[in-house]
């Protein structure tokens, strides 16, 4: 052996040694999956926002004027995608496109993905710019935030490094959202607490039955189910929910609305019932400056009244003192 006698490394330099190398395959091997994820997908980001583009409108001109495209460039970029999975997207009904049940596959990845991308590069830019946290408040199909700029003003001017974000989820629970991380803070109606959630409570509000100024119930103190027979009926669930009218009011009256119209914004129920086209029943503090204007009659539903509990709720683990849990707190105060 040359009269040199083999000598281990000293442990120390051993265990290091070994600690770098074990990093060096782990990175290979990371970039490895990397580049192999890289050459499964067949797709690019603008594909899958030509998808919701077109889903959301239902027409190329119109998903082209949305992503500032022209019509010829948003069709070559939805068949190169066909092509390159050699699958049908989307097909023509009647005089419009719809998105095929391959298509409805990327769709909902679509839906899910790209506003995680745009929350990510929003987090990003505000951390950039000085900002140590951001908390995305939101209430579902309640969007109705004329509550929110005093808050937000005192808020702001106490945490002056949180930036506060609103989210809309139209559509979606604002408690399945939470859980998810596309909301930091869920204003919600009805039973909230679980195992997952801390729901800090804010009040007590009724549920009304809002009817425009010239419609033949907009005289009476209170409604039974009986008087909505014959009604359309304005609603953003089709799915009975705990604690609400469903459970409360039709079903143990053992009618309900002649027609139910799913409408999934509180804002565009309220612009309906205001033009004639249905009634519905929403949570007074949500429709409050329109009653107060009298553009819409609220009415008693039952003879006791229907009440929900609002609360401001956020992850079960968020830690104490998180800026989640202060404005929670804080819109709790100030409620």
């Amino acid at each position: 052996m040359n009269g040199r006698a083999l000598t281990s490394p000293p442990p120390g330099r051993r265990l290091a040694s070994n600690l770098t190398c074990g990093k060096f395959y782990i990175f290979r091997y990371s970039m490895r999956a990397i580049h192999e994820l890289d050459a499964l997908l067949r797709l690019e980001l603008r594909h899958y926002h030509s998808i919701l583009a077109l889903a959301d409108t239902g027409s190329l001109t119109a998903a082209a004027e949305r992503l500032g495209t022209t019509q010829s460039a948003l069709s070559h970029r939805l068949r190169e995608a066909e092509r390159r999975l050699g699958l049908s997207l989307y097909t023509k009904v009647g005089r419009r496109l719809r998105i095929t049940p391959a298509g409805e596959c990327l769709l909902a990845a679509a839906r899910e993905v790209l506003p995680a991308l745009a929350r990510a590069e929003g987090d990003a830019l505000a951390v950039g710019g000085g900002v140590r946290h951001v908390v995305r408040i939101g209430s579902g199909a309640y969007n109705s935030y004329y509550w929110l700029p005093p808050l937000l003003k005192h808020f702001q001017d106490t945490y002056p490094d949180v930036d506060v974000q609103i989210a809309s989820e139209p559509g979606r629970s604002p408690l399945a959202a939470l859980l998810d991380g596309a909301l930091d803070v869920a204003v919600a109606s009805g039973p909230v607490e679980t195992e997952d959630v801390r729901a800090i409570h804010l009040f007590r509000d009724e549920l009304v039955l809002i009817v425009p100024p010239d419609h033949r119930l907009a005289g009476k103190a209170q409604v039974e189910p009986a008087d909505l027979a014959e009604e359309t009926y304005m609603t953003y669930s089709l799915v009975e929910e705990h604690g609400y009218e469903s459970e409360h009011f039709f079903r143990p009256g053992g009618v309900r609305p002649r027609r139910l119209v799913k409408v999934e914004l509180t804002e565009g129920i309220v612009e309906l019932v205001q033009a004639g086209f249905g009634v519905s029943i929403l949570s007074r503090w949500a429709v409050a400056r329109r009653i107060e204007s009298g553009a819409l009659c609220a009415l008693r539903v039952g003879r006791g009244g229907l009440y929900v509990d609002w609360h401001a709720s956020v992850r079960r683990g968020e830690p104490e003192g998180s800026p989640a849990i202060r404005l929670a707190e804080e819109l709790a105060r100030s409620s």
